[in-house]
């Protein structure tokens, strides 16, 4: 657990389980090699939820086209073998699901978990670019 971090987070699932993900919005950390190693933070919202848009992570992670910016990050941070992320999420189910209230909770659920790695580490997750 990170130092501070004040979420609910899931087991940190390994990469190939990640089609196991609900399909519902939330946010997500993506860890390498092991969960102490948070590389990336994101949020979902739209259809599809976590597992739509860590499946699109993967996609551009592997083949470093655009779909999603910290994949095309990773890829060319570490290449295209994905064998040892790790996948951990944080699906706010009491939170309010008035859509209004509920994207404004995973705009700021995904900006505090980054500032928790950020306190944790000194640094933000390597493949956050913003």
């Amino acid at each position: 657990m990170i130092v501070g971090e004040r979420f609910s987070f899931s087991e940190w699932l390994k990469w190939a389980g990640r089609g196991d993900l609900p399909k519902v919005p939330g946010i997500y950390r993506v860890a390498k090699s092991k969960p102490s190693n948070i590389i990336y933070c994101g949020k979902s919202w739209g259809d599809g939820g976590v597992r739509k848009r860590v499946s699109a992570f993967h996609y551009s992670a592997t083949t470093g086209l655009k779909r999603h910016a910290g994949g095309v990050t990773y890829h060319h941070k570490f290449g295209k073998s994905v064998r040892d992320l790790l996948v951990s999420v944080h699906i706010p189910y009491a939170i309010n699901t008035d859509p209004e209230i509920l994207w404004m909770y995973i705009r700021y659920a995904e900006r505090a978990a980054i500032w928790d790695c950020v306190r944790s580490t000194g640094a933000k997750p390597i493949c956050n670019i913003d």
